[in-house]
């Protein structure tokens, strides 16, 4: 039976089929408000048929005069329930969602997963109109944990006198992401555009596969950027692009954003925007960025406390950073020398035994330059070094770092920032610090590294670590390390601690408890982390349900949409204020810790019976850690995160931050993730 439904701001969304009953609209904003520049009305109608929701937005000229209307000037709330939060201070995964959302033309859409897993899902899909971007409405009040409300803006559109213009979407509850998919092709002249890689490198072909849920008329061409796209026998087209090796960066159509290409998928009146990005050679691209990181962003300056550390850059001023605030105890540990910094040690440890192999591969292991005839630079003051040296020097001088002010190595303390200062005693960094010793300890073949990283397991489960979702606890390459070595009674005093590690975590379940935000794609990706960790190490079938338990959880976080930006990316929204210059809140489409969830992605794929499903996994996994690589650039900089939407509170984003920070785990992670395939 179809109904009228009541004013924007009265509405609820909840689907007949929920167990749960959750309202998808949060009630602190009001749903399908529009605003307009003036001349511009607007008039909202809203039908209901079942579970089916259907609105429509008016937008009219009411002067006698054109109007021409930019991107964002037009804005349609869309208040999902997607926050870390609630005002009942009983918040609940199953009553909240993972919203991802598609601004491509028009076939955009939005696909809100509830956090949980459990269906059903909310899918939302543009029936006329087009959109070409969002904003979000945030509660500063709320930090970290509000993502706001979204704002979709329709595309660029000129209004005649009088002339009135059509955006209209349909809701409807899903099952899946596949299920939303088809769903989309039933209620819509549906165009399924997606790329088989979304970040490629010169030389490389990139394939676009389209697949119109309608049949095109006589003398409607299937385009791409205006080239005919090539039929299939099955009914879809493919649409190919090699980037060129002499032309390879460009711009997109009005982000000024080097590295993307923008094509659009015109099938009659019907188009779809998608999104590739072409990054540098991996080889070149990871090389001039360690390049960069020895010569540029460690301190050696007069300071004798921060001698040999990475520090933060900021591109802009073209200078390291370095601040951890004042004598009052406004404490910021987010530049300081201690904490996420590490990856830079790390990516650099790693490399290392990558340039030792004699040659470095991509990630599918394919060859791509051989280093000893291809890397060397020079170094300040016109000395000509090879790379290799030059990195081993550099890690060196960071140890030394290390070990006078970040960790005691008798003790396994590890320490906030420089000078041994624990002032802030926070448990994320210990695990990351046993993790450089153990990458020491594979460069360099000491045994007393892994002993160290032993010292810091231990007191980081002291410190309550048993109950903490650590980031990068490295339980497997600290066991097999060990067990390498012959130090067996470490290795069964770390696997003890371990196992009481994962069986608490598997306990507690989806009851989360709170860390520096209350809830996150980087809280649940450790506790699948930890317990499958643990369950390869143990074979603890156990362990292996709960792990994989956590991994449906944690795959809600993982976008779909056809943009480099977003596909295979888990939906961060903080990172950009705590870590970049800009301060800026917003979703930080990429941001390096999606890297965790590829790791999980590839744990959970060697424990799998399935082999098809294994593969899927493995694929995706590749396709998050590709996704990382939009953060560092040609010239070796790089930056912490990608601010993604079109504005938030109004403020103009969009952006590379300019501060590079903590991004260099993206790199480790893919170099890594290439030693472990060999």
């Amino acid at each position: 039976m179809v109904s009228e439904l009541g004013a924007p701001g009265d509405v609820t969304i909840r689907f007949s089929s929920d167990p749960a009953g959750m309202n998808w609209l949060r009630d602190d904003h009001p749903y399908a408000a529009v605003s307009t520049p003036d001349g511009i009305q607007s008039s909202v109608h809203m039908l209901r048929d079942g579970d089916t929701i259907v609105t429509t937005v008016l937008l009219g000229n009411a002067t006698s005069k054109p109007i021409t209307t930019a991107v964002g000037d037009i804005g349609i709330t869309l208040p999902l329930e997607d926050r870390y939060f609630d005002e009942t201070d009983d918040y609940s995964i199953d009553r909240h969602c993972n919203v991802h959302l598609f601004c491509g033309g028009a076939c955009s859409w939005a696909l809100a997963l509830r956090m949980s897993g459990n269906a059903p899902h909310l899918g939302l899909i543009l029936t006329e109109g087009a959109l070409a971007d969002y904003s979000t409405s945030r509660d500063f009040v709320h930090y970290s944990n509000d993502r706001g409300c979204f704002v979709l803006h329709p595309e660029a559109m000129e209004f005649a006198p009088g002339q009135t213009r059509t955006i209209s979407w349909t809701i409807f509850p899903c099952d899946s992401r596949e299920d939303f998919f088809q769903q989309a092709a039933e209620r819509s002249a549906f165009i399924d555009a997606r790329w088989n890689t979304y970040v490629a490198f010169p030389g490389q072909t990139a394939v676009l596969h389209i697949r119109p849920s309608f049949q095109p008329g006589q003398d409607d061409a299937v385009t791409v950027n205006g080239i005919p796209a090539a039929p299939e026998p099955d009914g879809s087209y493919t649409f190919a692009f090699t980037p060129s090796d002499d032309d390879p960066y460009t711009h997109d159509e009005y982000r000024d954003r080097t590295g993307e290409h923008t094509f659009t998928v015109r099938v009659g009146d019907r188009t779809v925007r998608t999104r590739l990005f072409v990054s540098a050679p991996l080889d070149e691209l990871i090389a001039q960025r360690v390049r960069f990181i020895a010569r540029k962003q460690q301190y050696r300056g007069q300071n004798e406390h921060l001698i040999g550390a990475y520090l933060p850059y900021d591109n802009e001023d073209r200078r390291q950073y370095y601040y951890a605030g004042d004598d009052k105890g406004n404490v910021v540990n987010d530049y300081n020398a201690g904490r996420e910094r590490v990856g830079m040690g790390l990516l650099i440890a790693a490399y290392l035994r990558e340039l030792d192999r004699g040659i470095v591969t991509d990630e599918n292991g394919d060859l791509l330059a051989d280093v000893s005839m291809a890397l060397s630079g020079a170094m300040p003051g016109g000395e000509w070094k090879p790379l290799r040296d030059e990195l081993s020097d550099s890690l060196r001088d960071y140890r030394t770092f290390v070990e006078r002010e970040l960790v005691d190595a008798e003790t396994g303390e590890v320490f906030n920032d420089a000078p041994r200062d624990n002032t802030v005693t926070r448990l994320y960094n210990a695990p990351w610090f046993a993790r450089l010793y153990v990458e020491f300890y594979k460069f360099g073949g000491d045994v007393e590294d892994l002993r160290v990283a032993c010292r810091i397991i231990r007191w980081f489960y002291a410190g309550g670590g048993s109950r903490f979702y650590p980031i990068e606890l490295p339980i497997l390459a600290l066991s097999r390390a060990l067990e390498q070595a012959g130090e067996f009674g470490l290795r069964d005093e770390m696997r003890d601690l371990f196992v009481d590690h994962a069986r608490t975590l598997a306990e507690l379940g989806l009851h989360y408890p709170k860390h520096e935000v209350n809830y996150e794609q980087s809280i649940v990706a450790p506790a699948a982390s930890v317990i499958l960790q643990t369950a390869a190490l143990t074979g603890d079938r156990d362990l292996l349900r709960a792990g994989f338990e956590q991994l449906r959880v944690l795959d809600q976080f993982n976008g779909c949409q056809p943009d480099a930006h977003m596909n295979e990316v888990a939906i961060r929204h903080w990172d950009g204020f705590w870590f970049g210059k800009r301060k800026q809140y917003g979703d930080t489409f990429p941001h390096y810790w999606s890297g965790l969830t590829a790791d999980v992605f590839d744990l959970a794929a060697d424990l799998m019976d399935d082999e098809d499903a294994a593969e899927t996994l493995r694929r995706r996994a590749a396709a998050s850690r590709r996704a990382l690589l939009q953060l560092f650039f040609p010239d070796g900089t790089a930056s912490c995160a990608y601010v993604f939407p079109f504005s938030v509170n109004g403020e103009r984003t969009h952006f590379a931050d300019p501060m590079a920070n903590d991004q260099d785990w993206a790199l480790y992670f893919i170099v890594r993730h290439m030693l472990d395939a060999e």
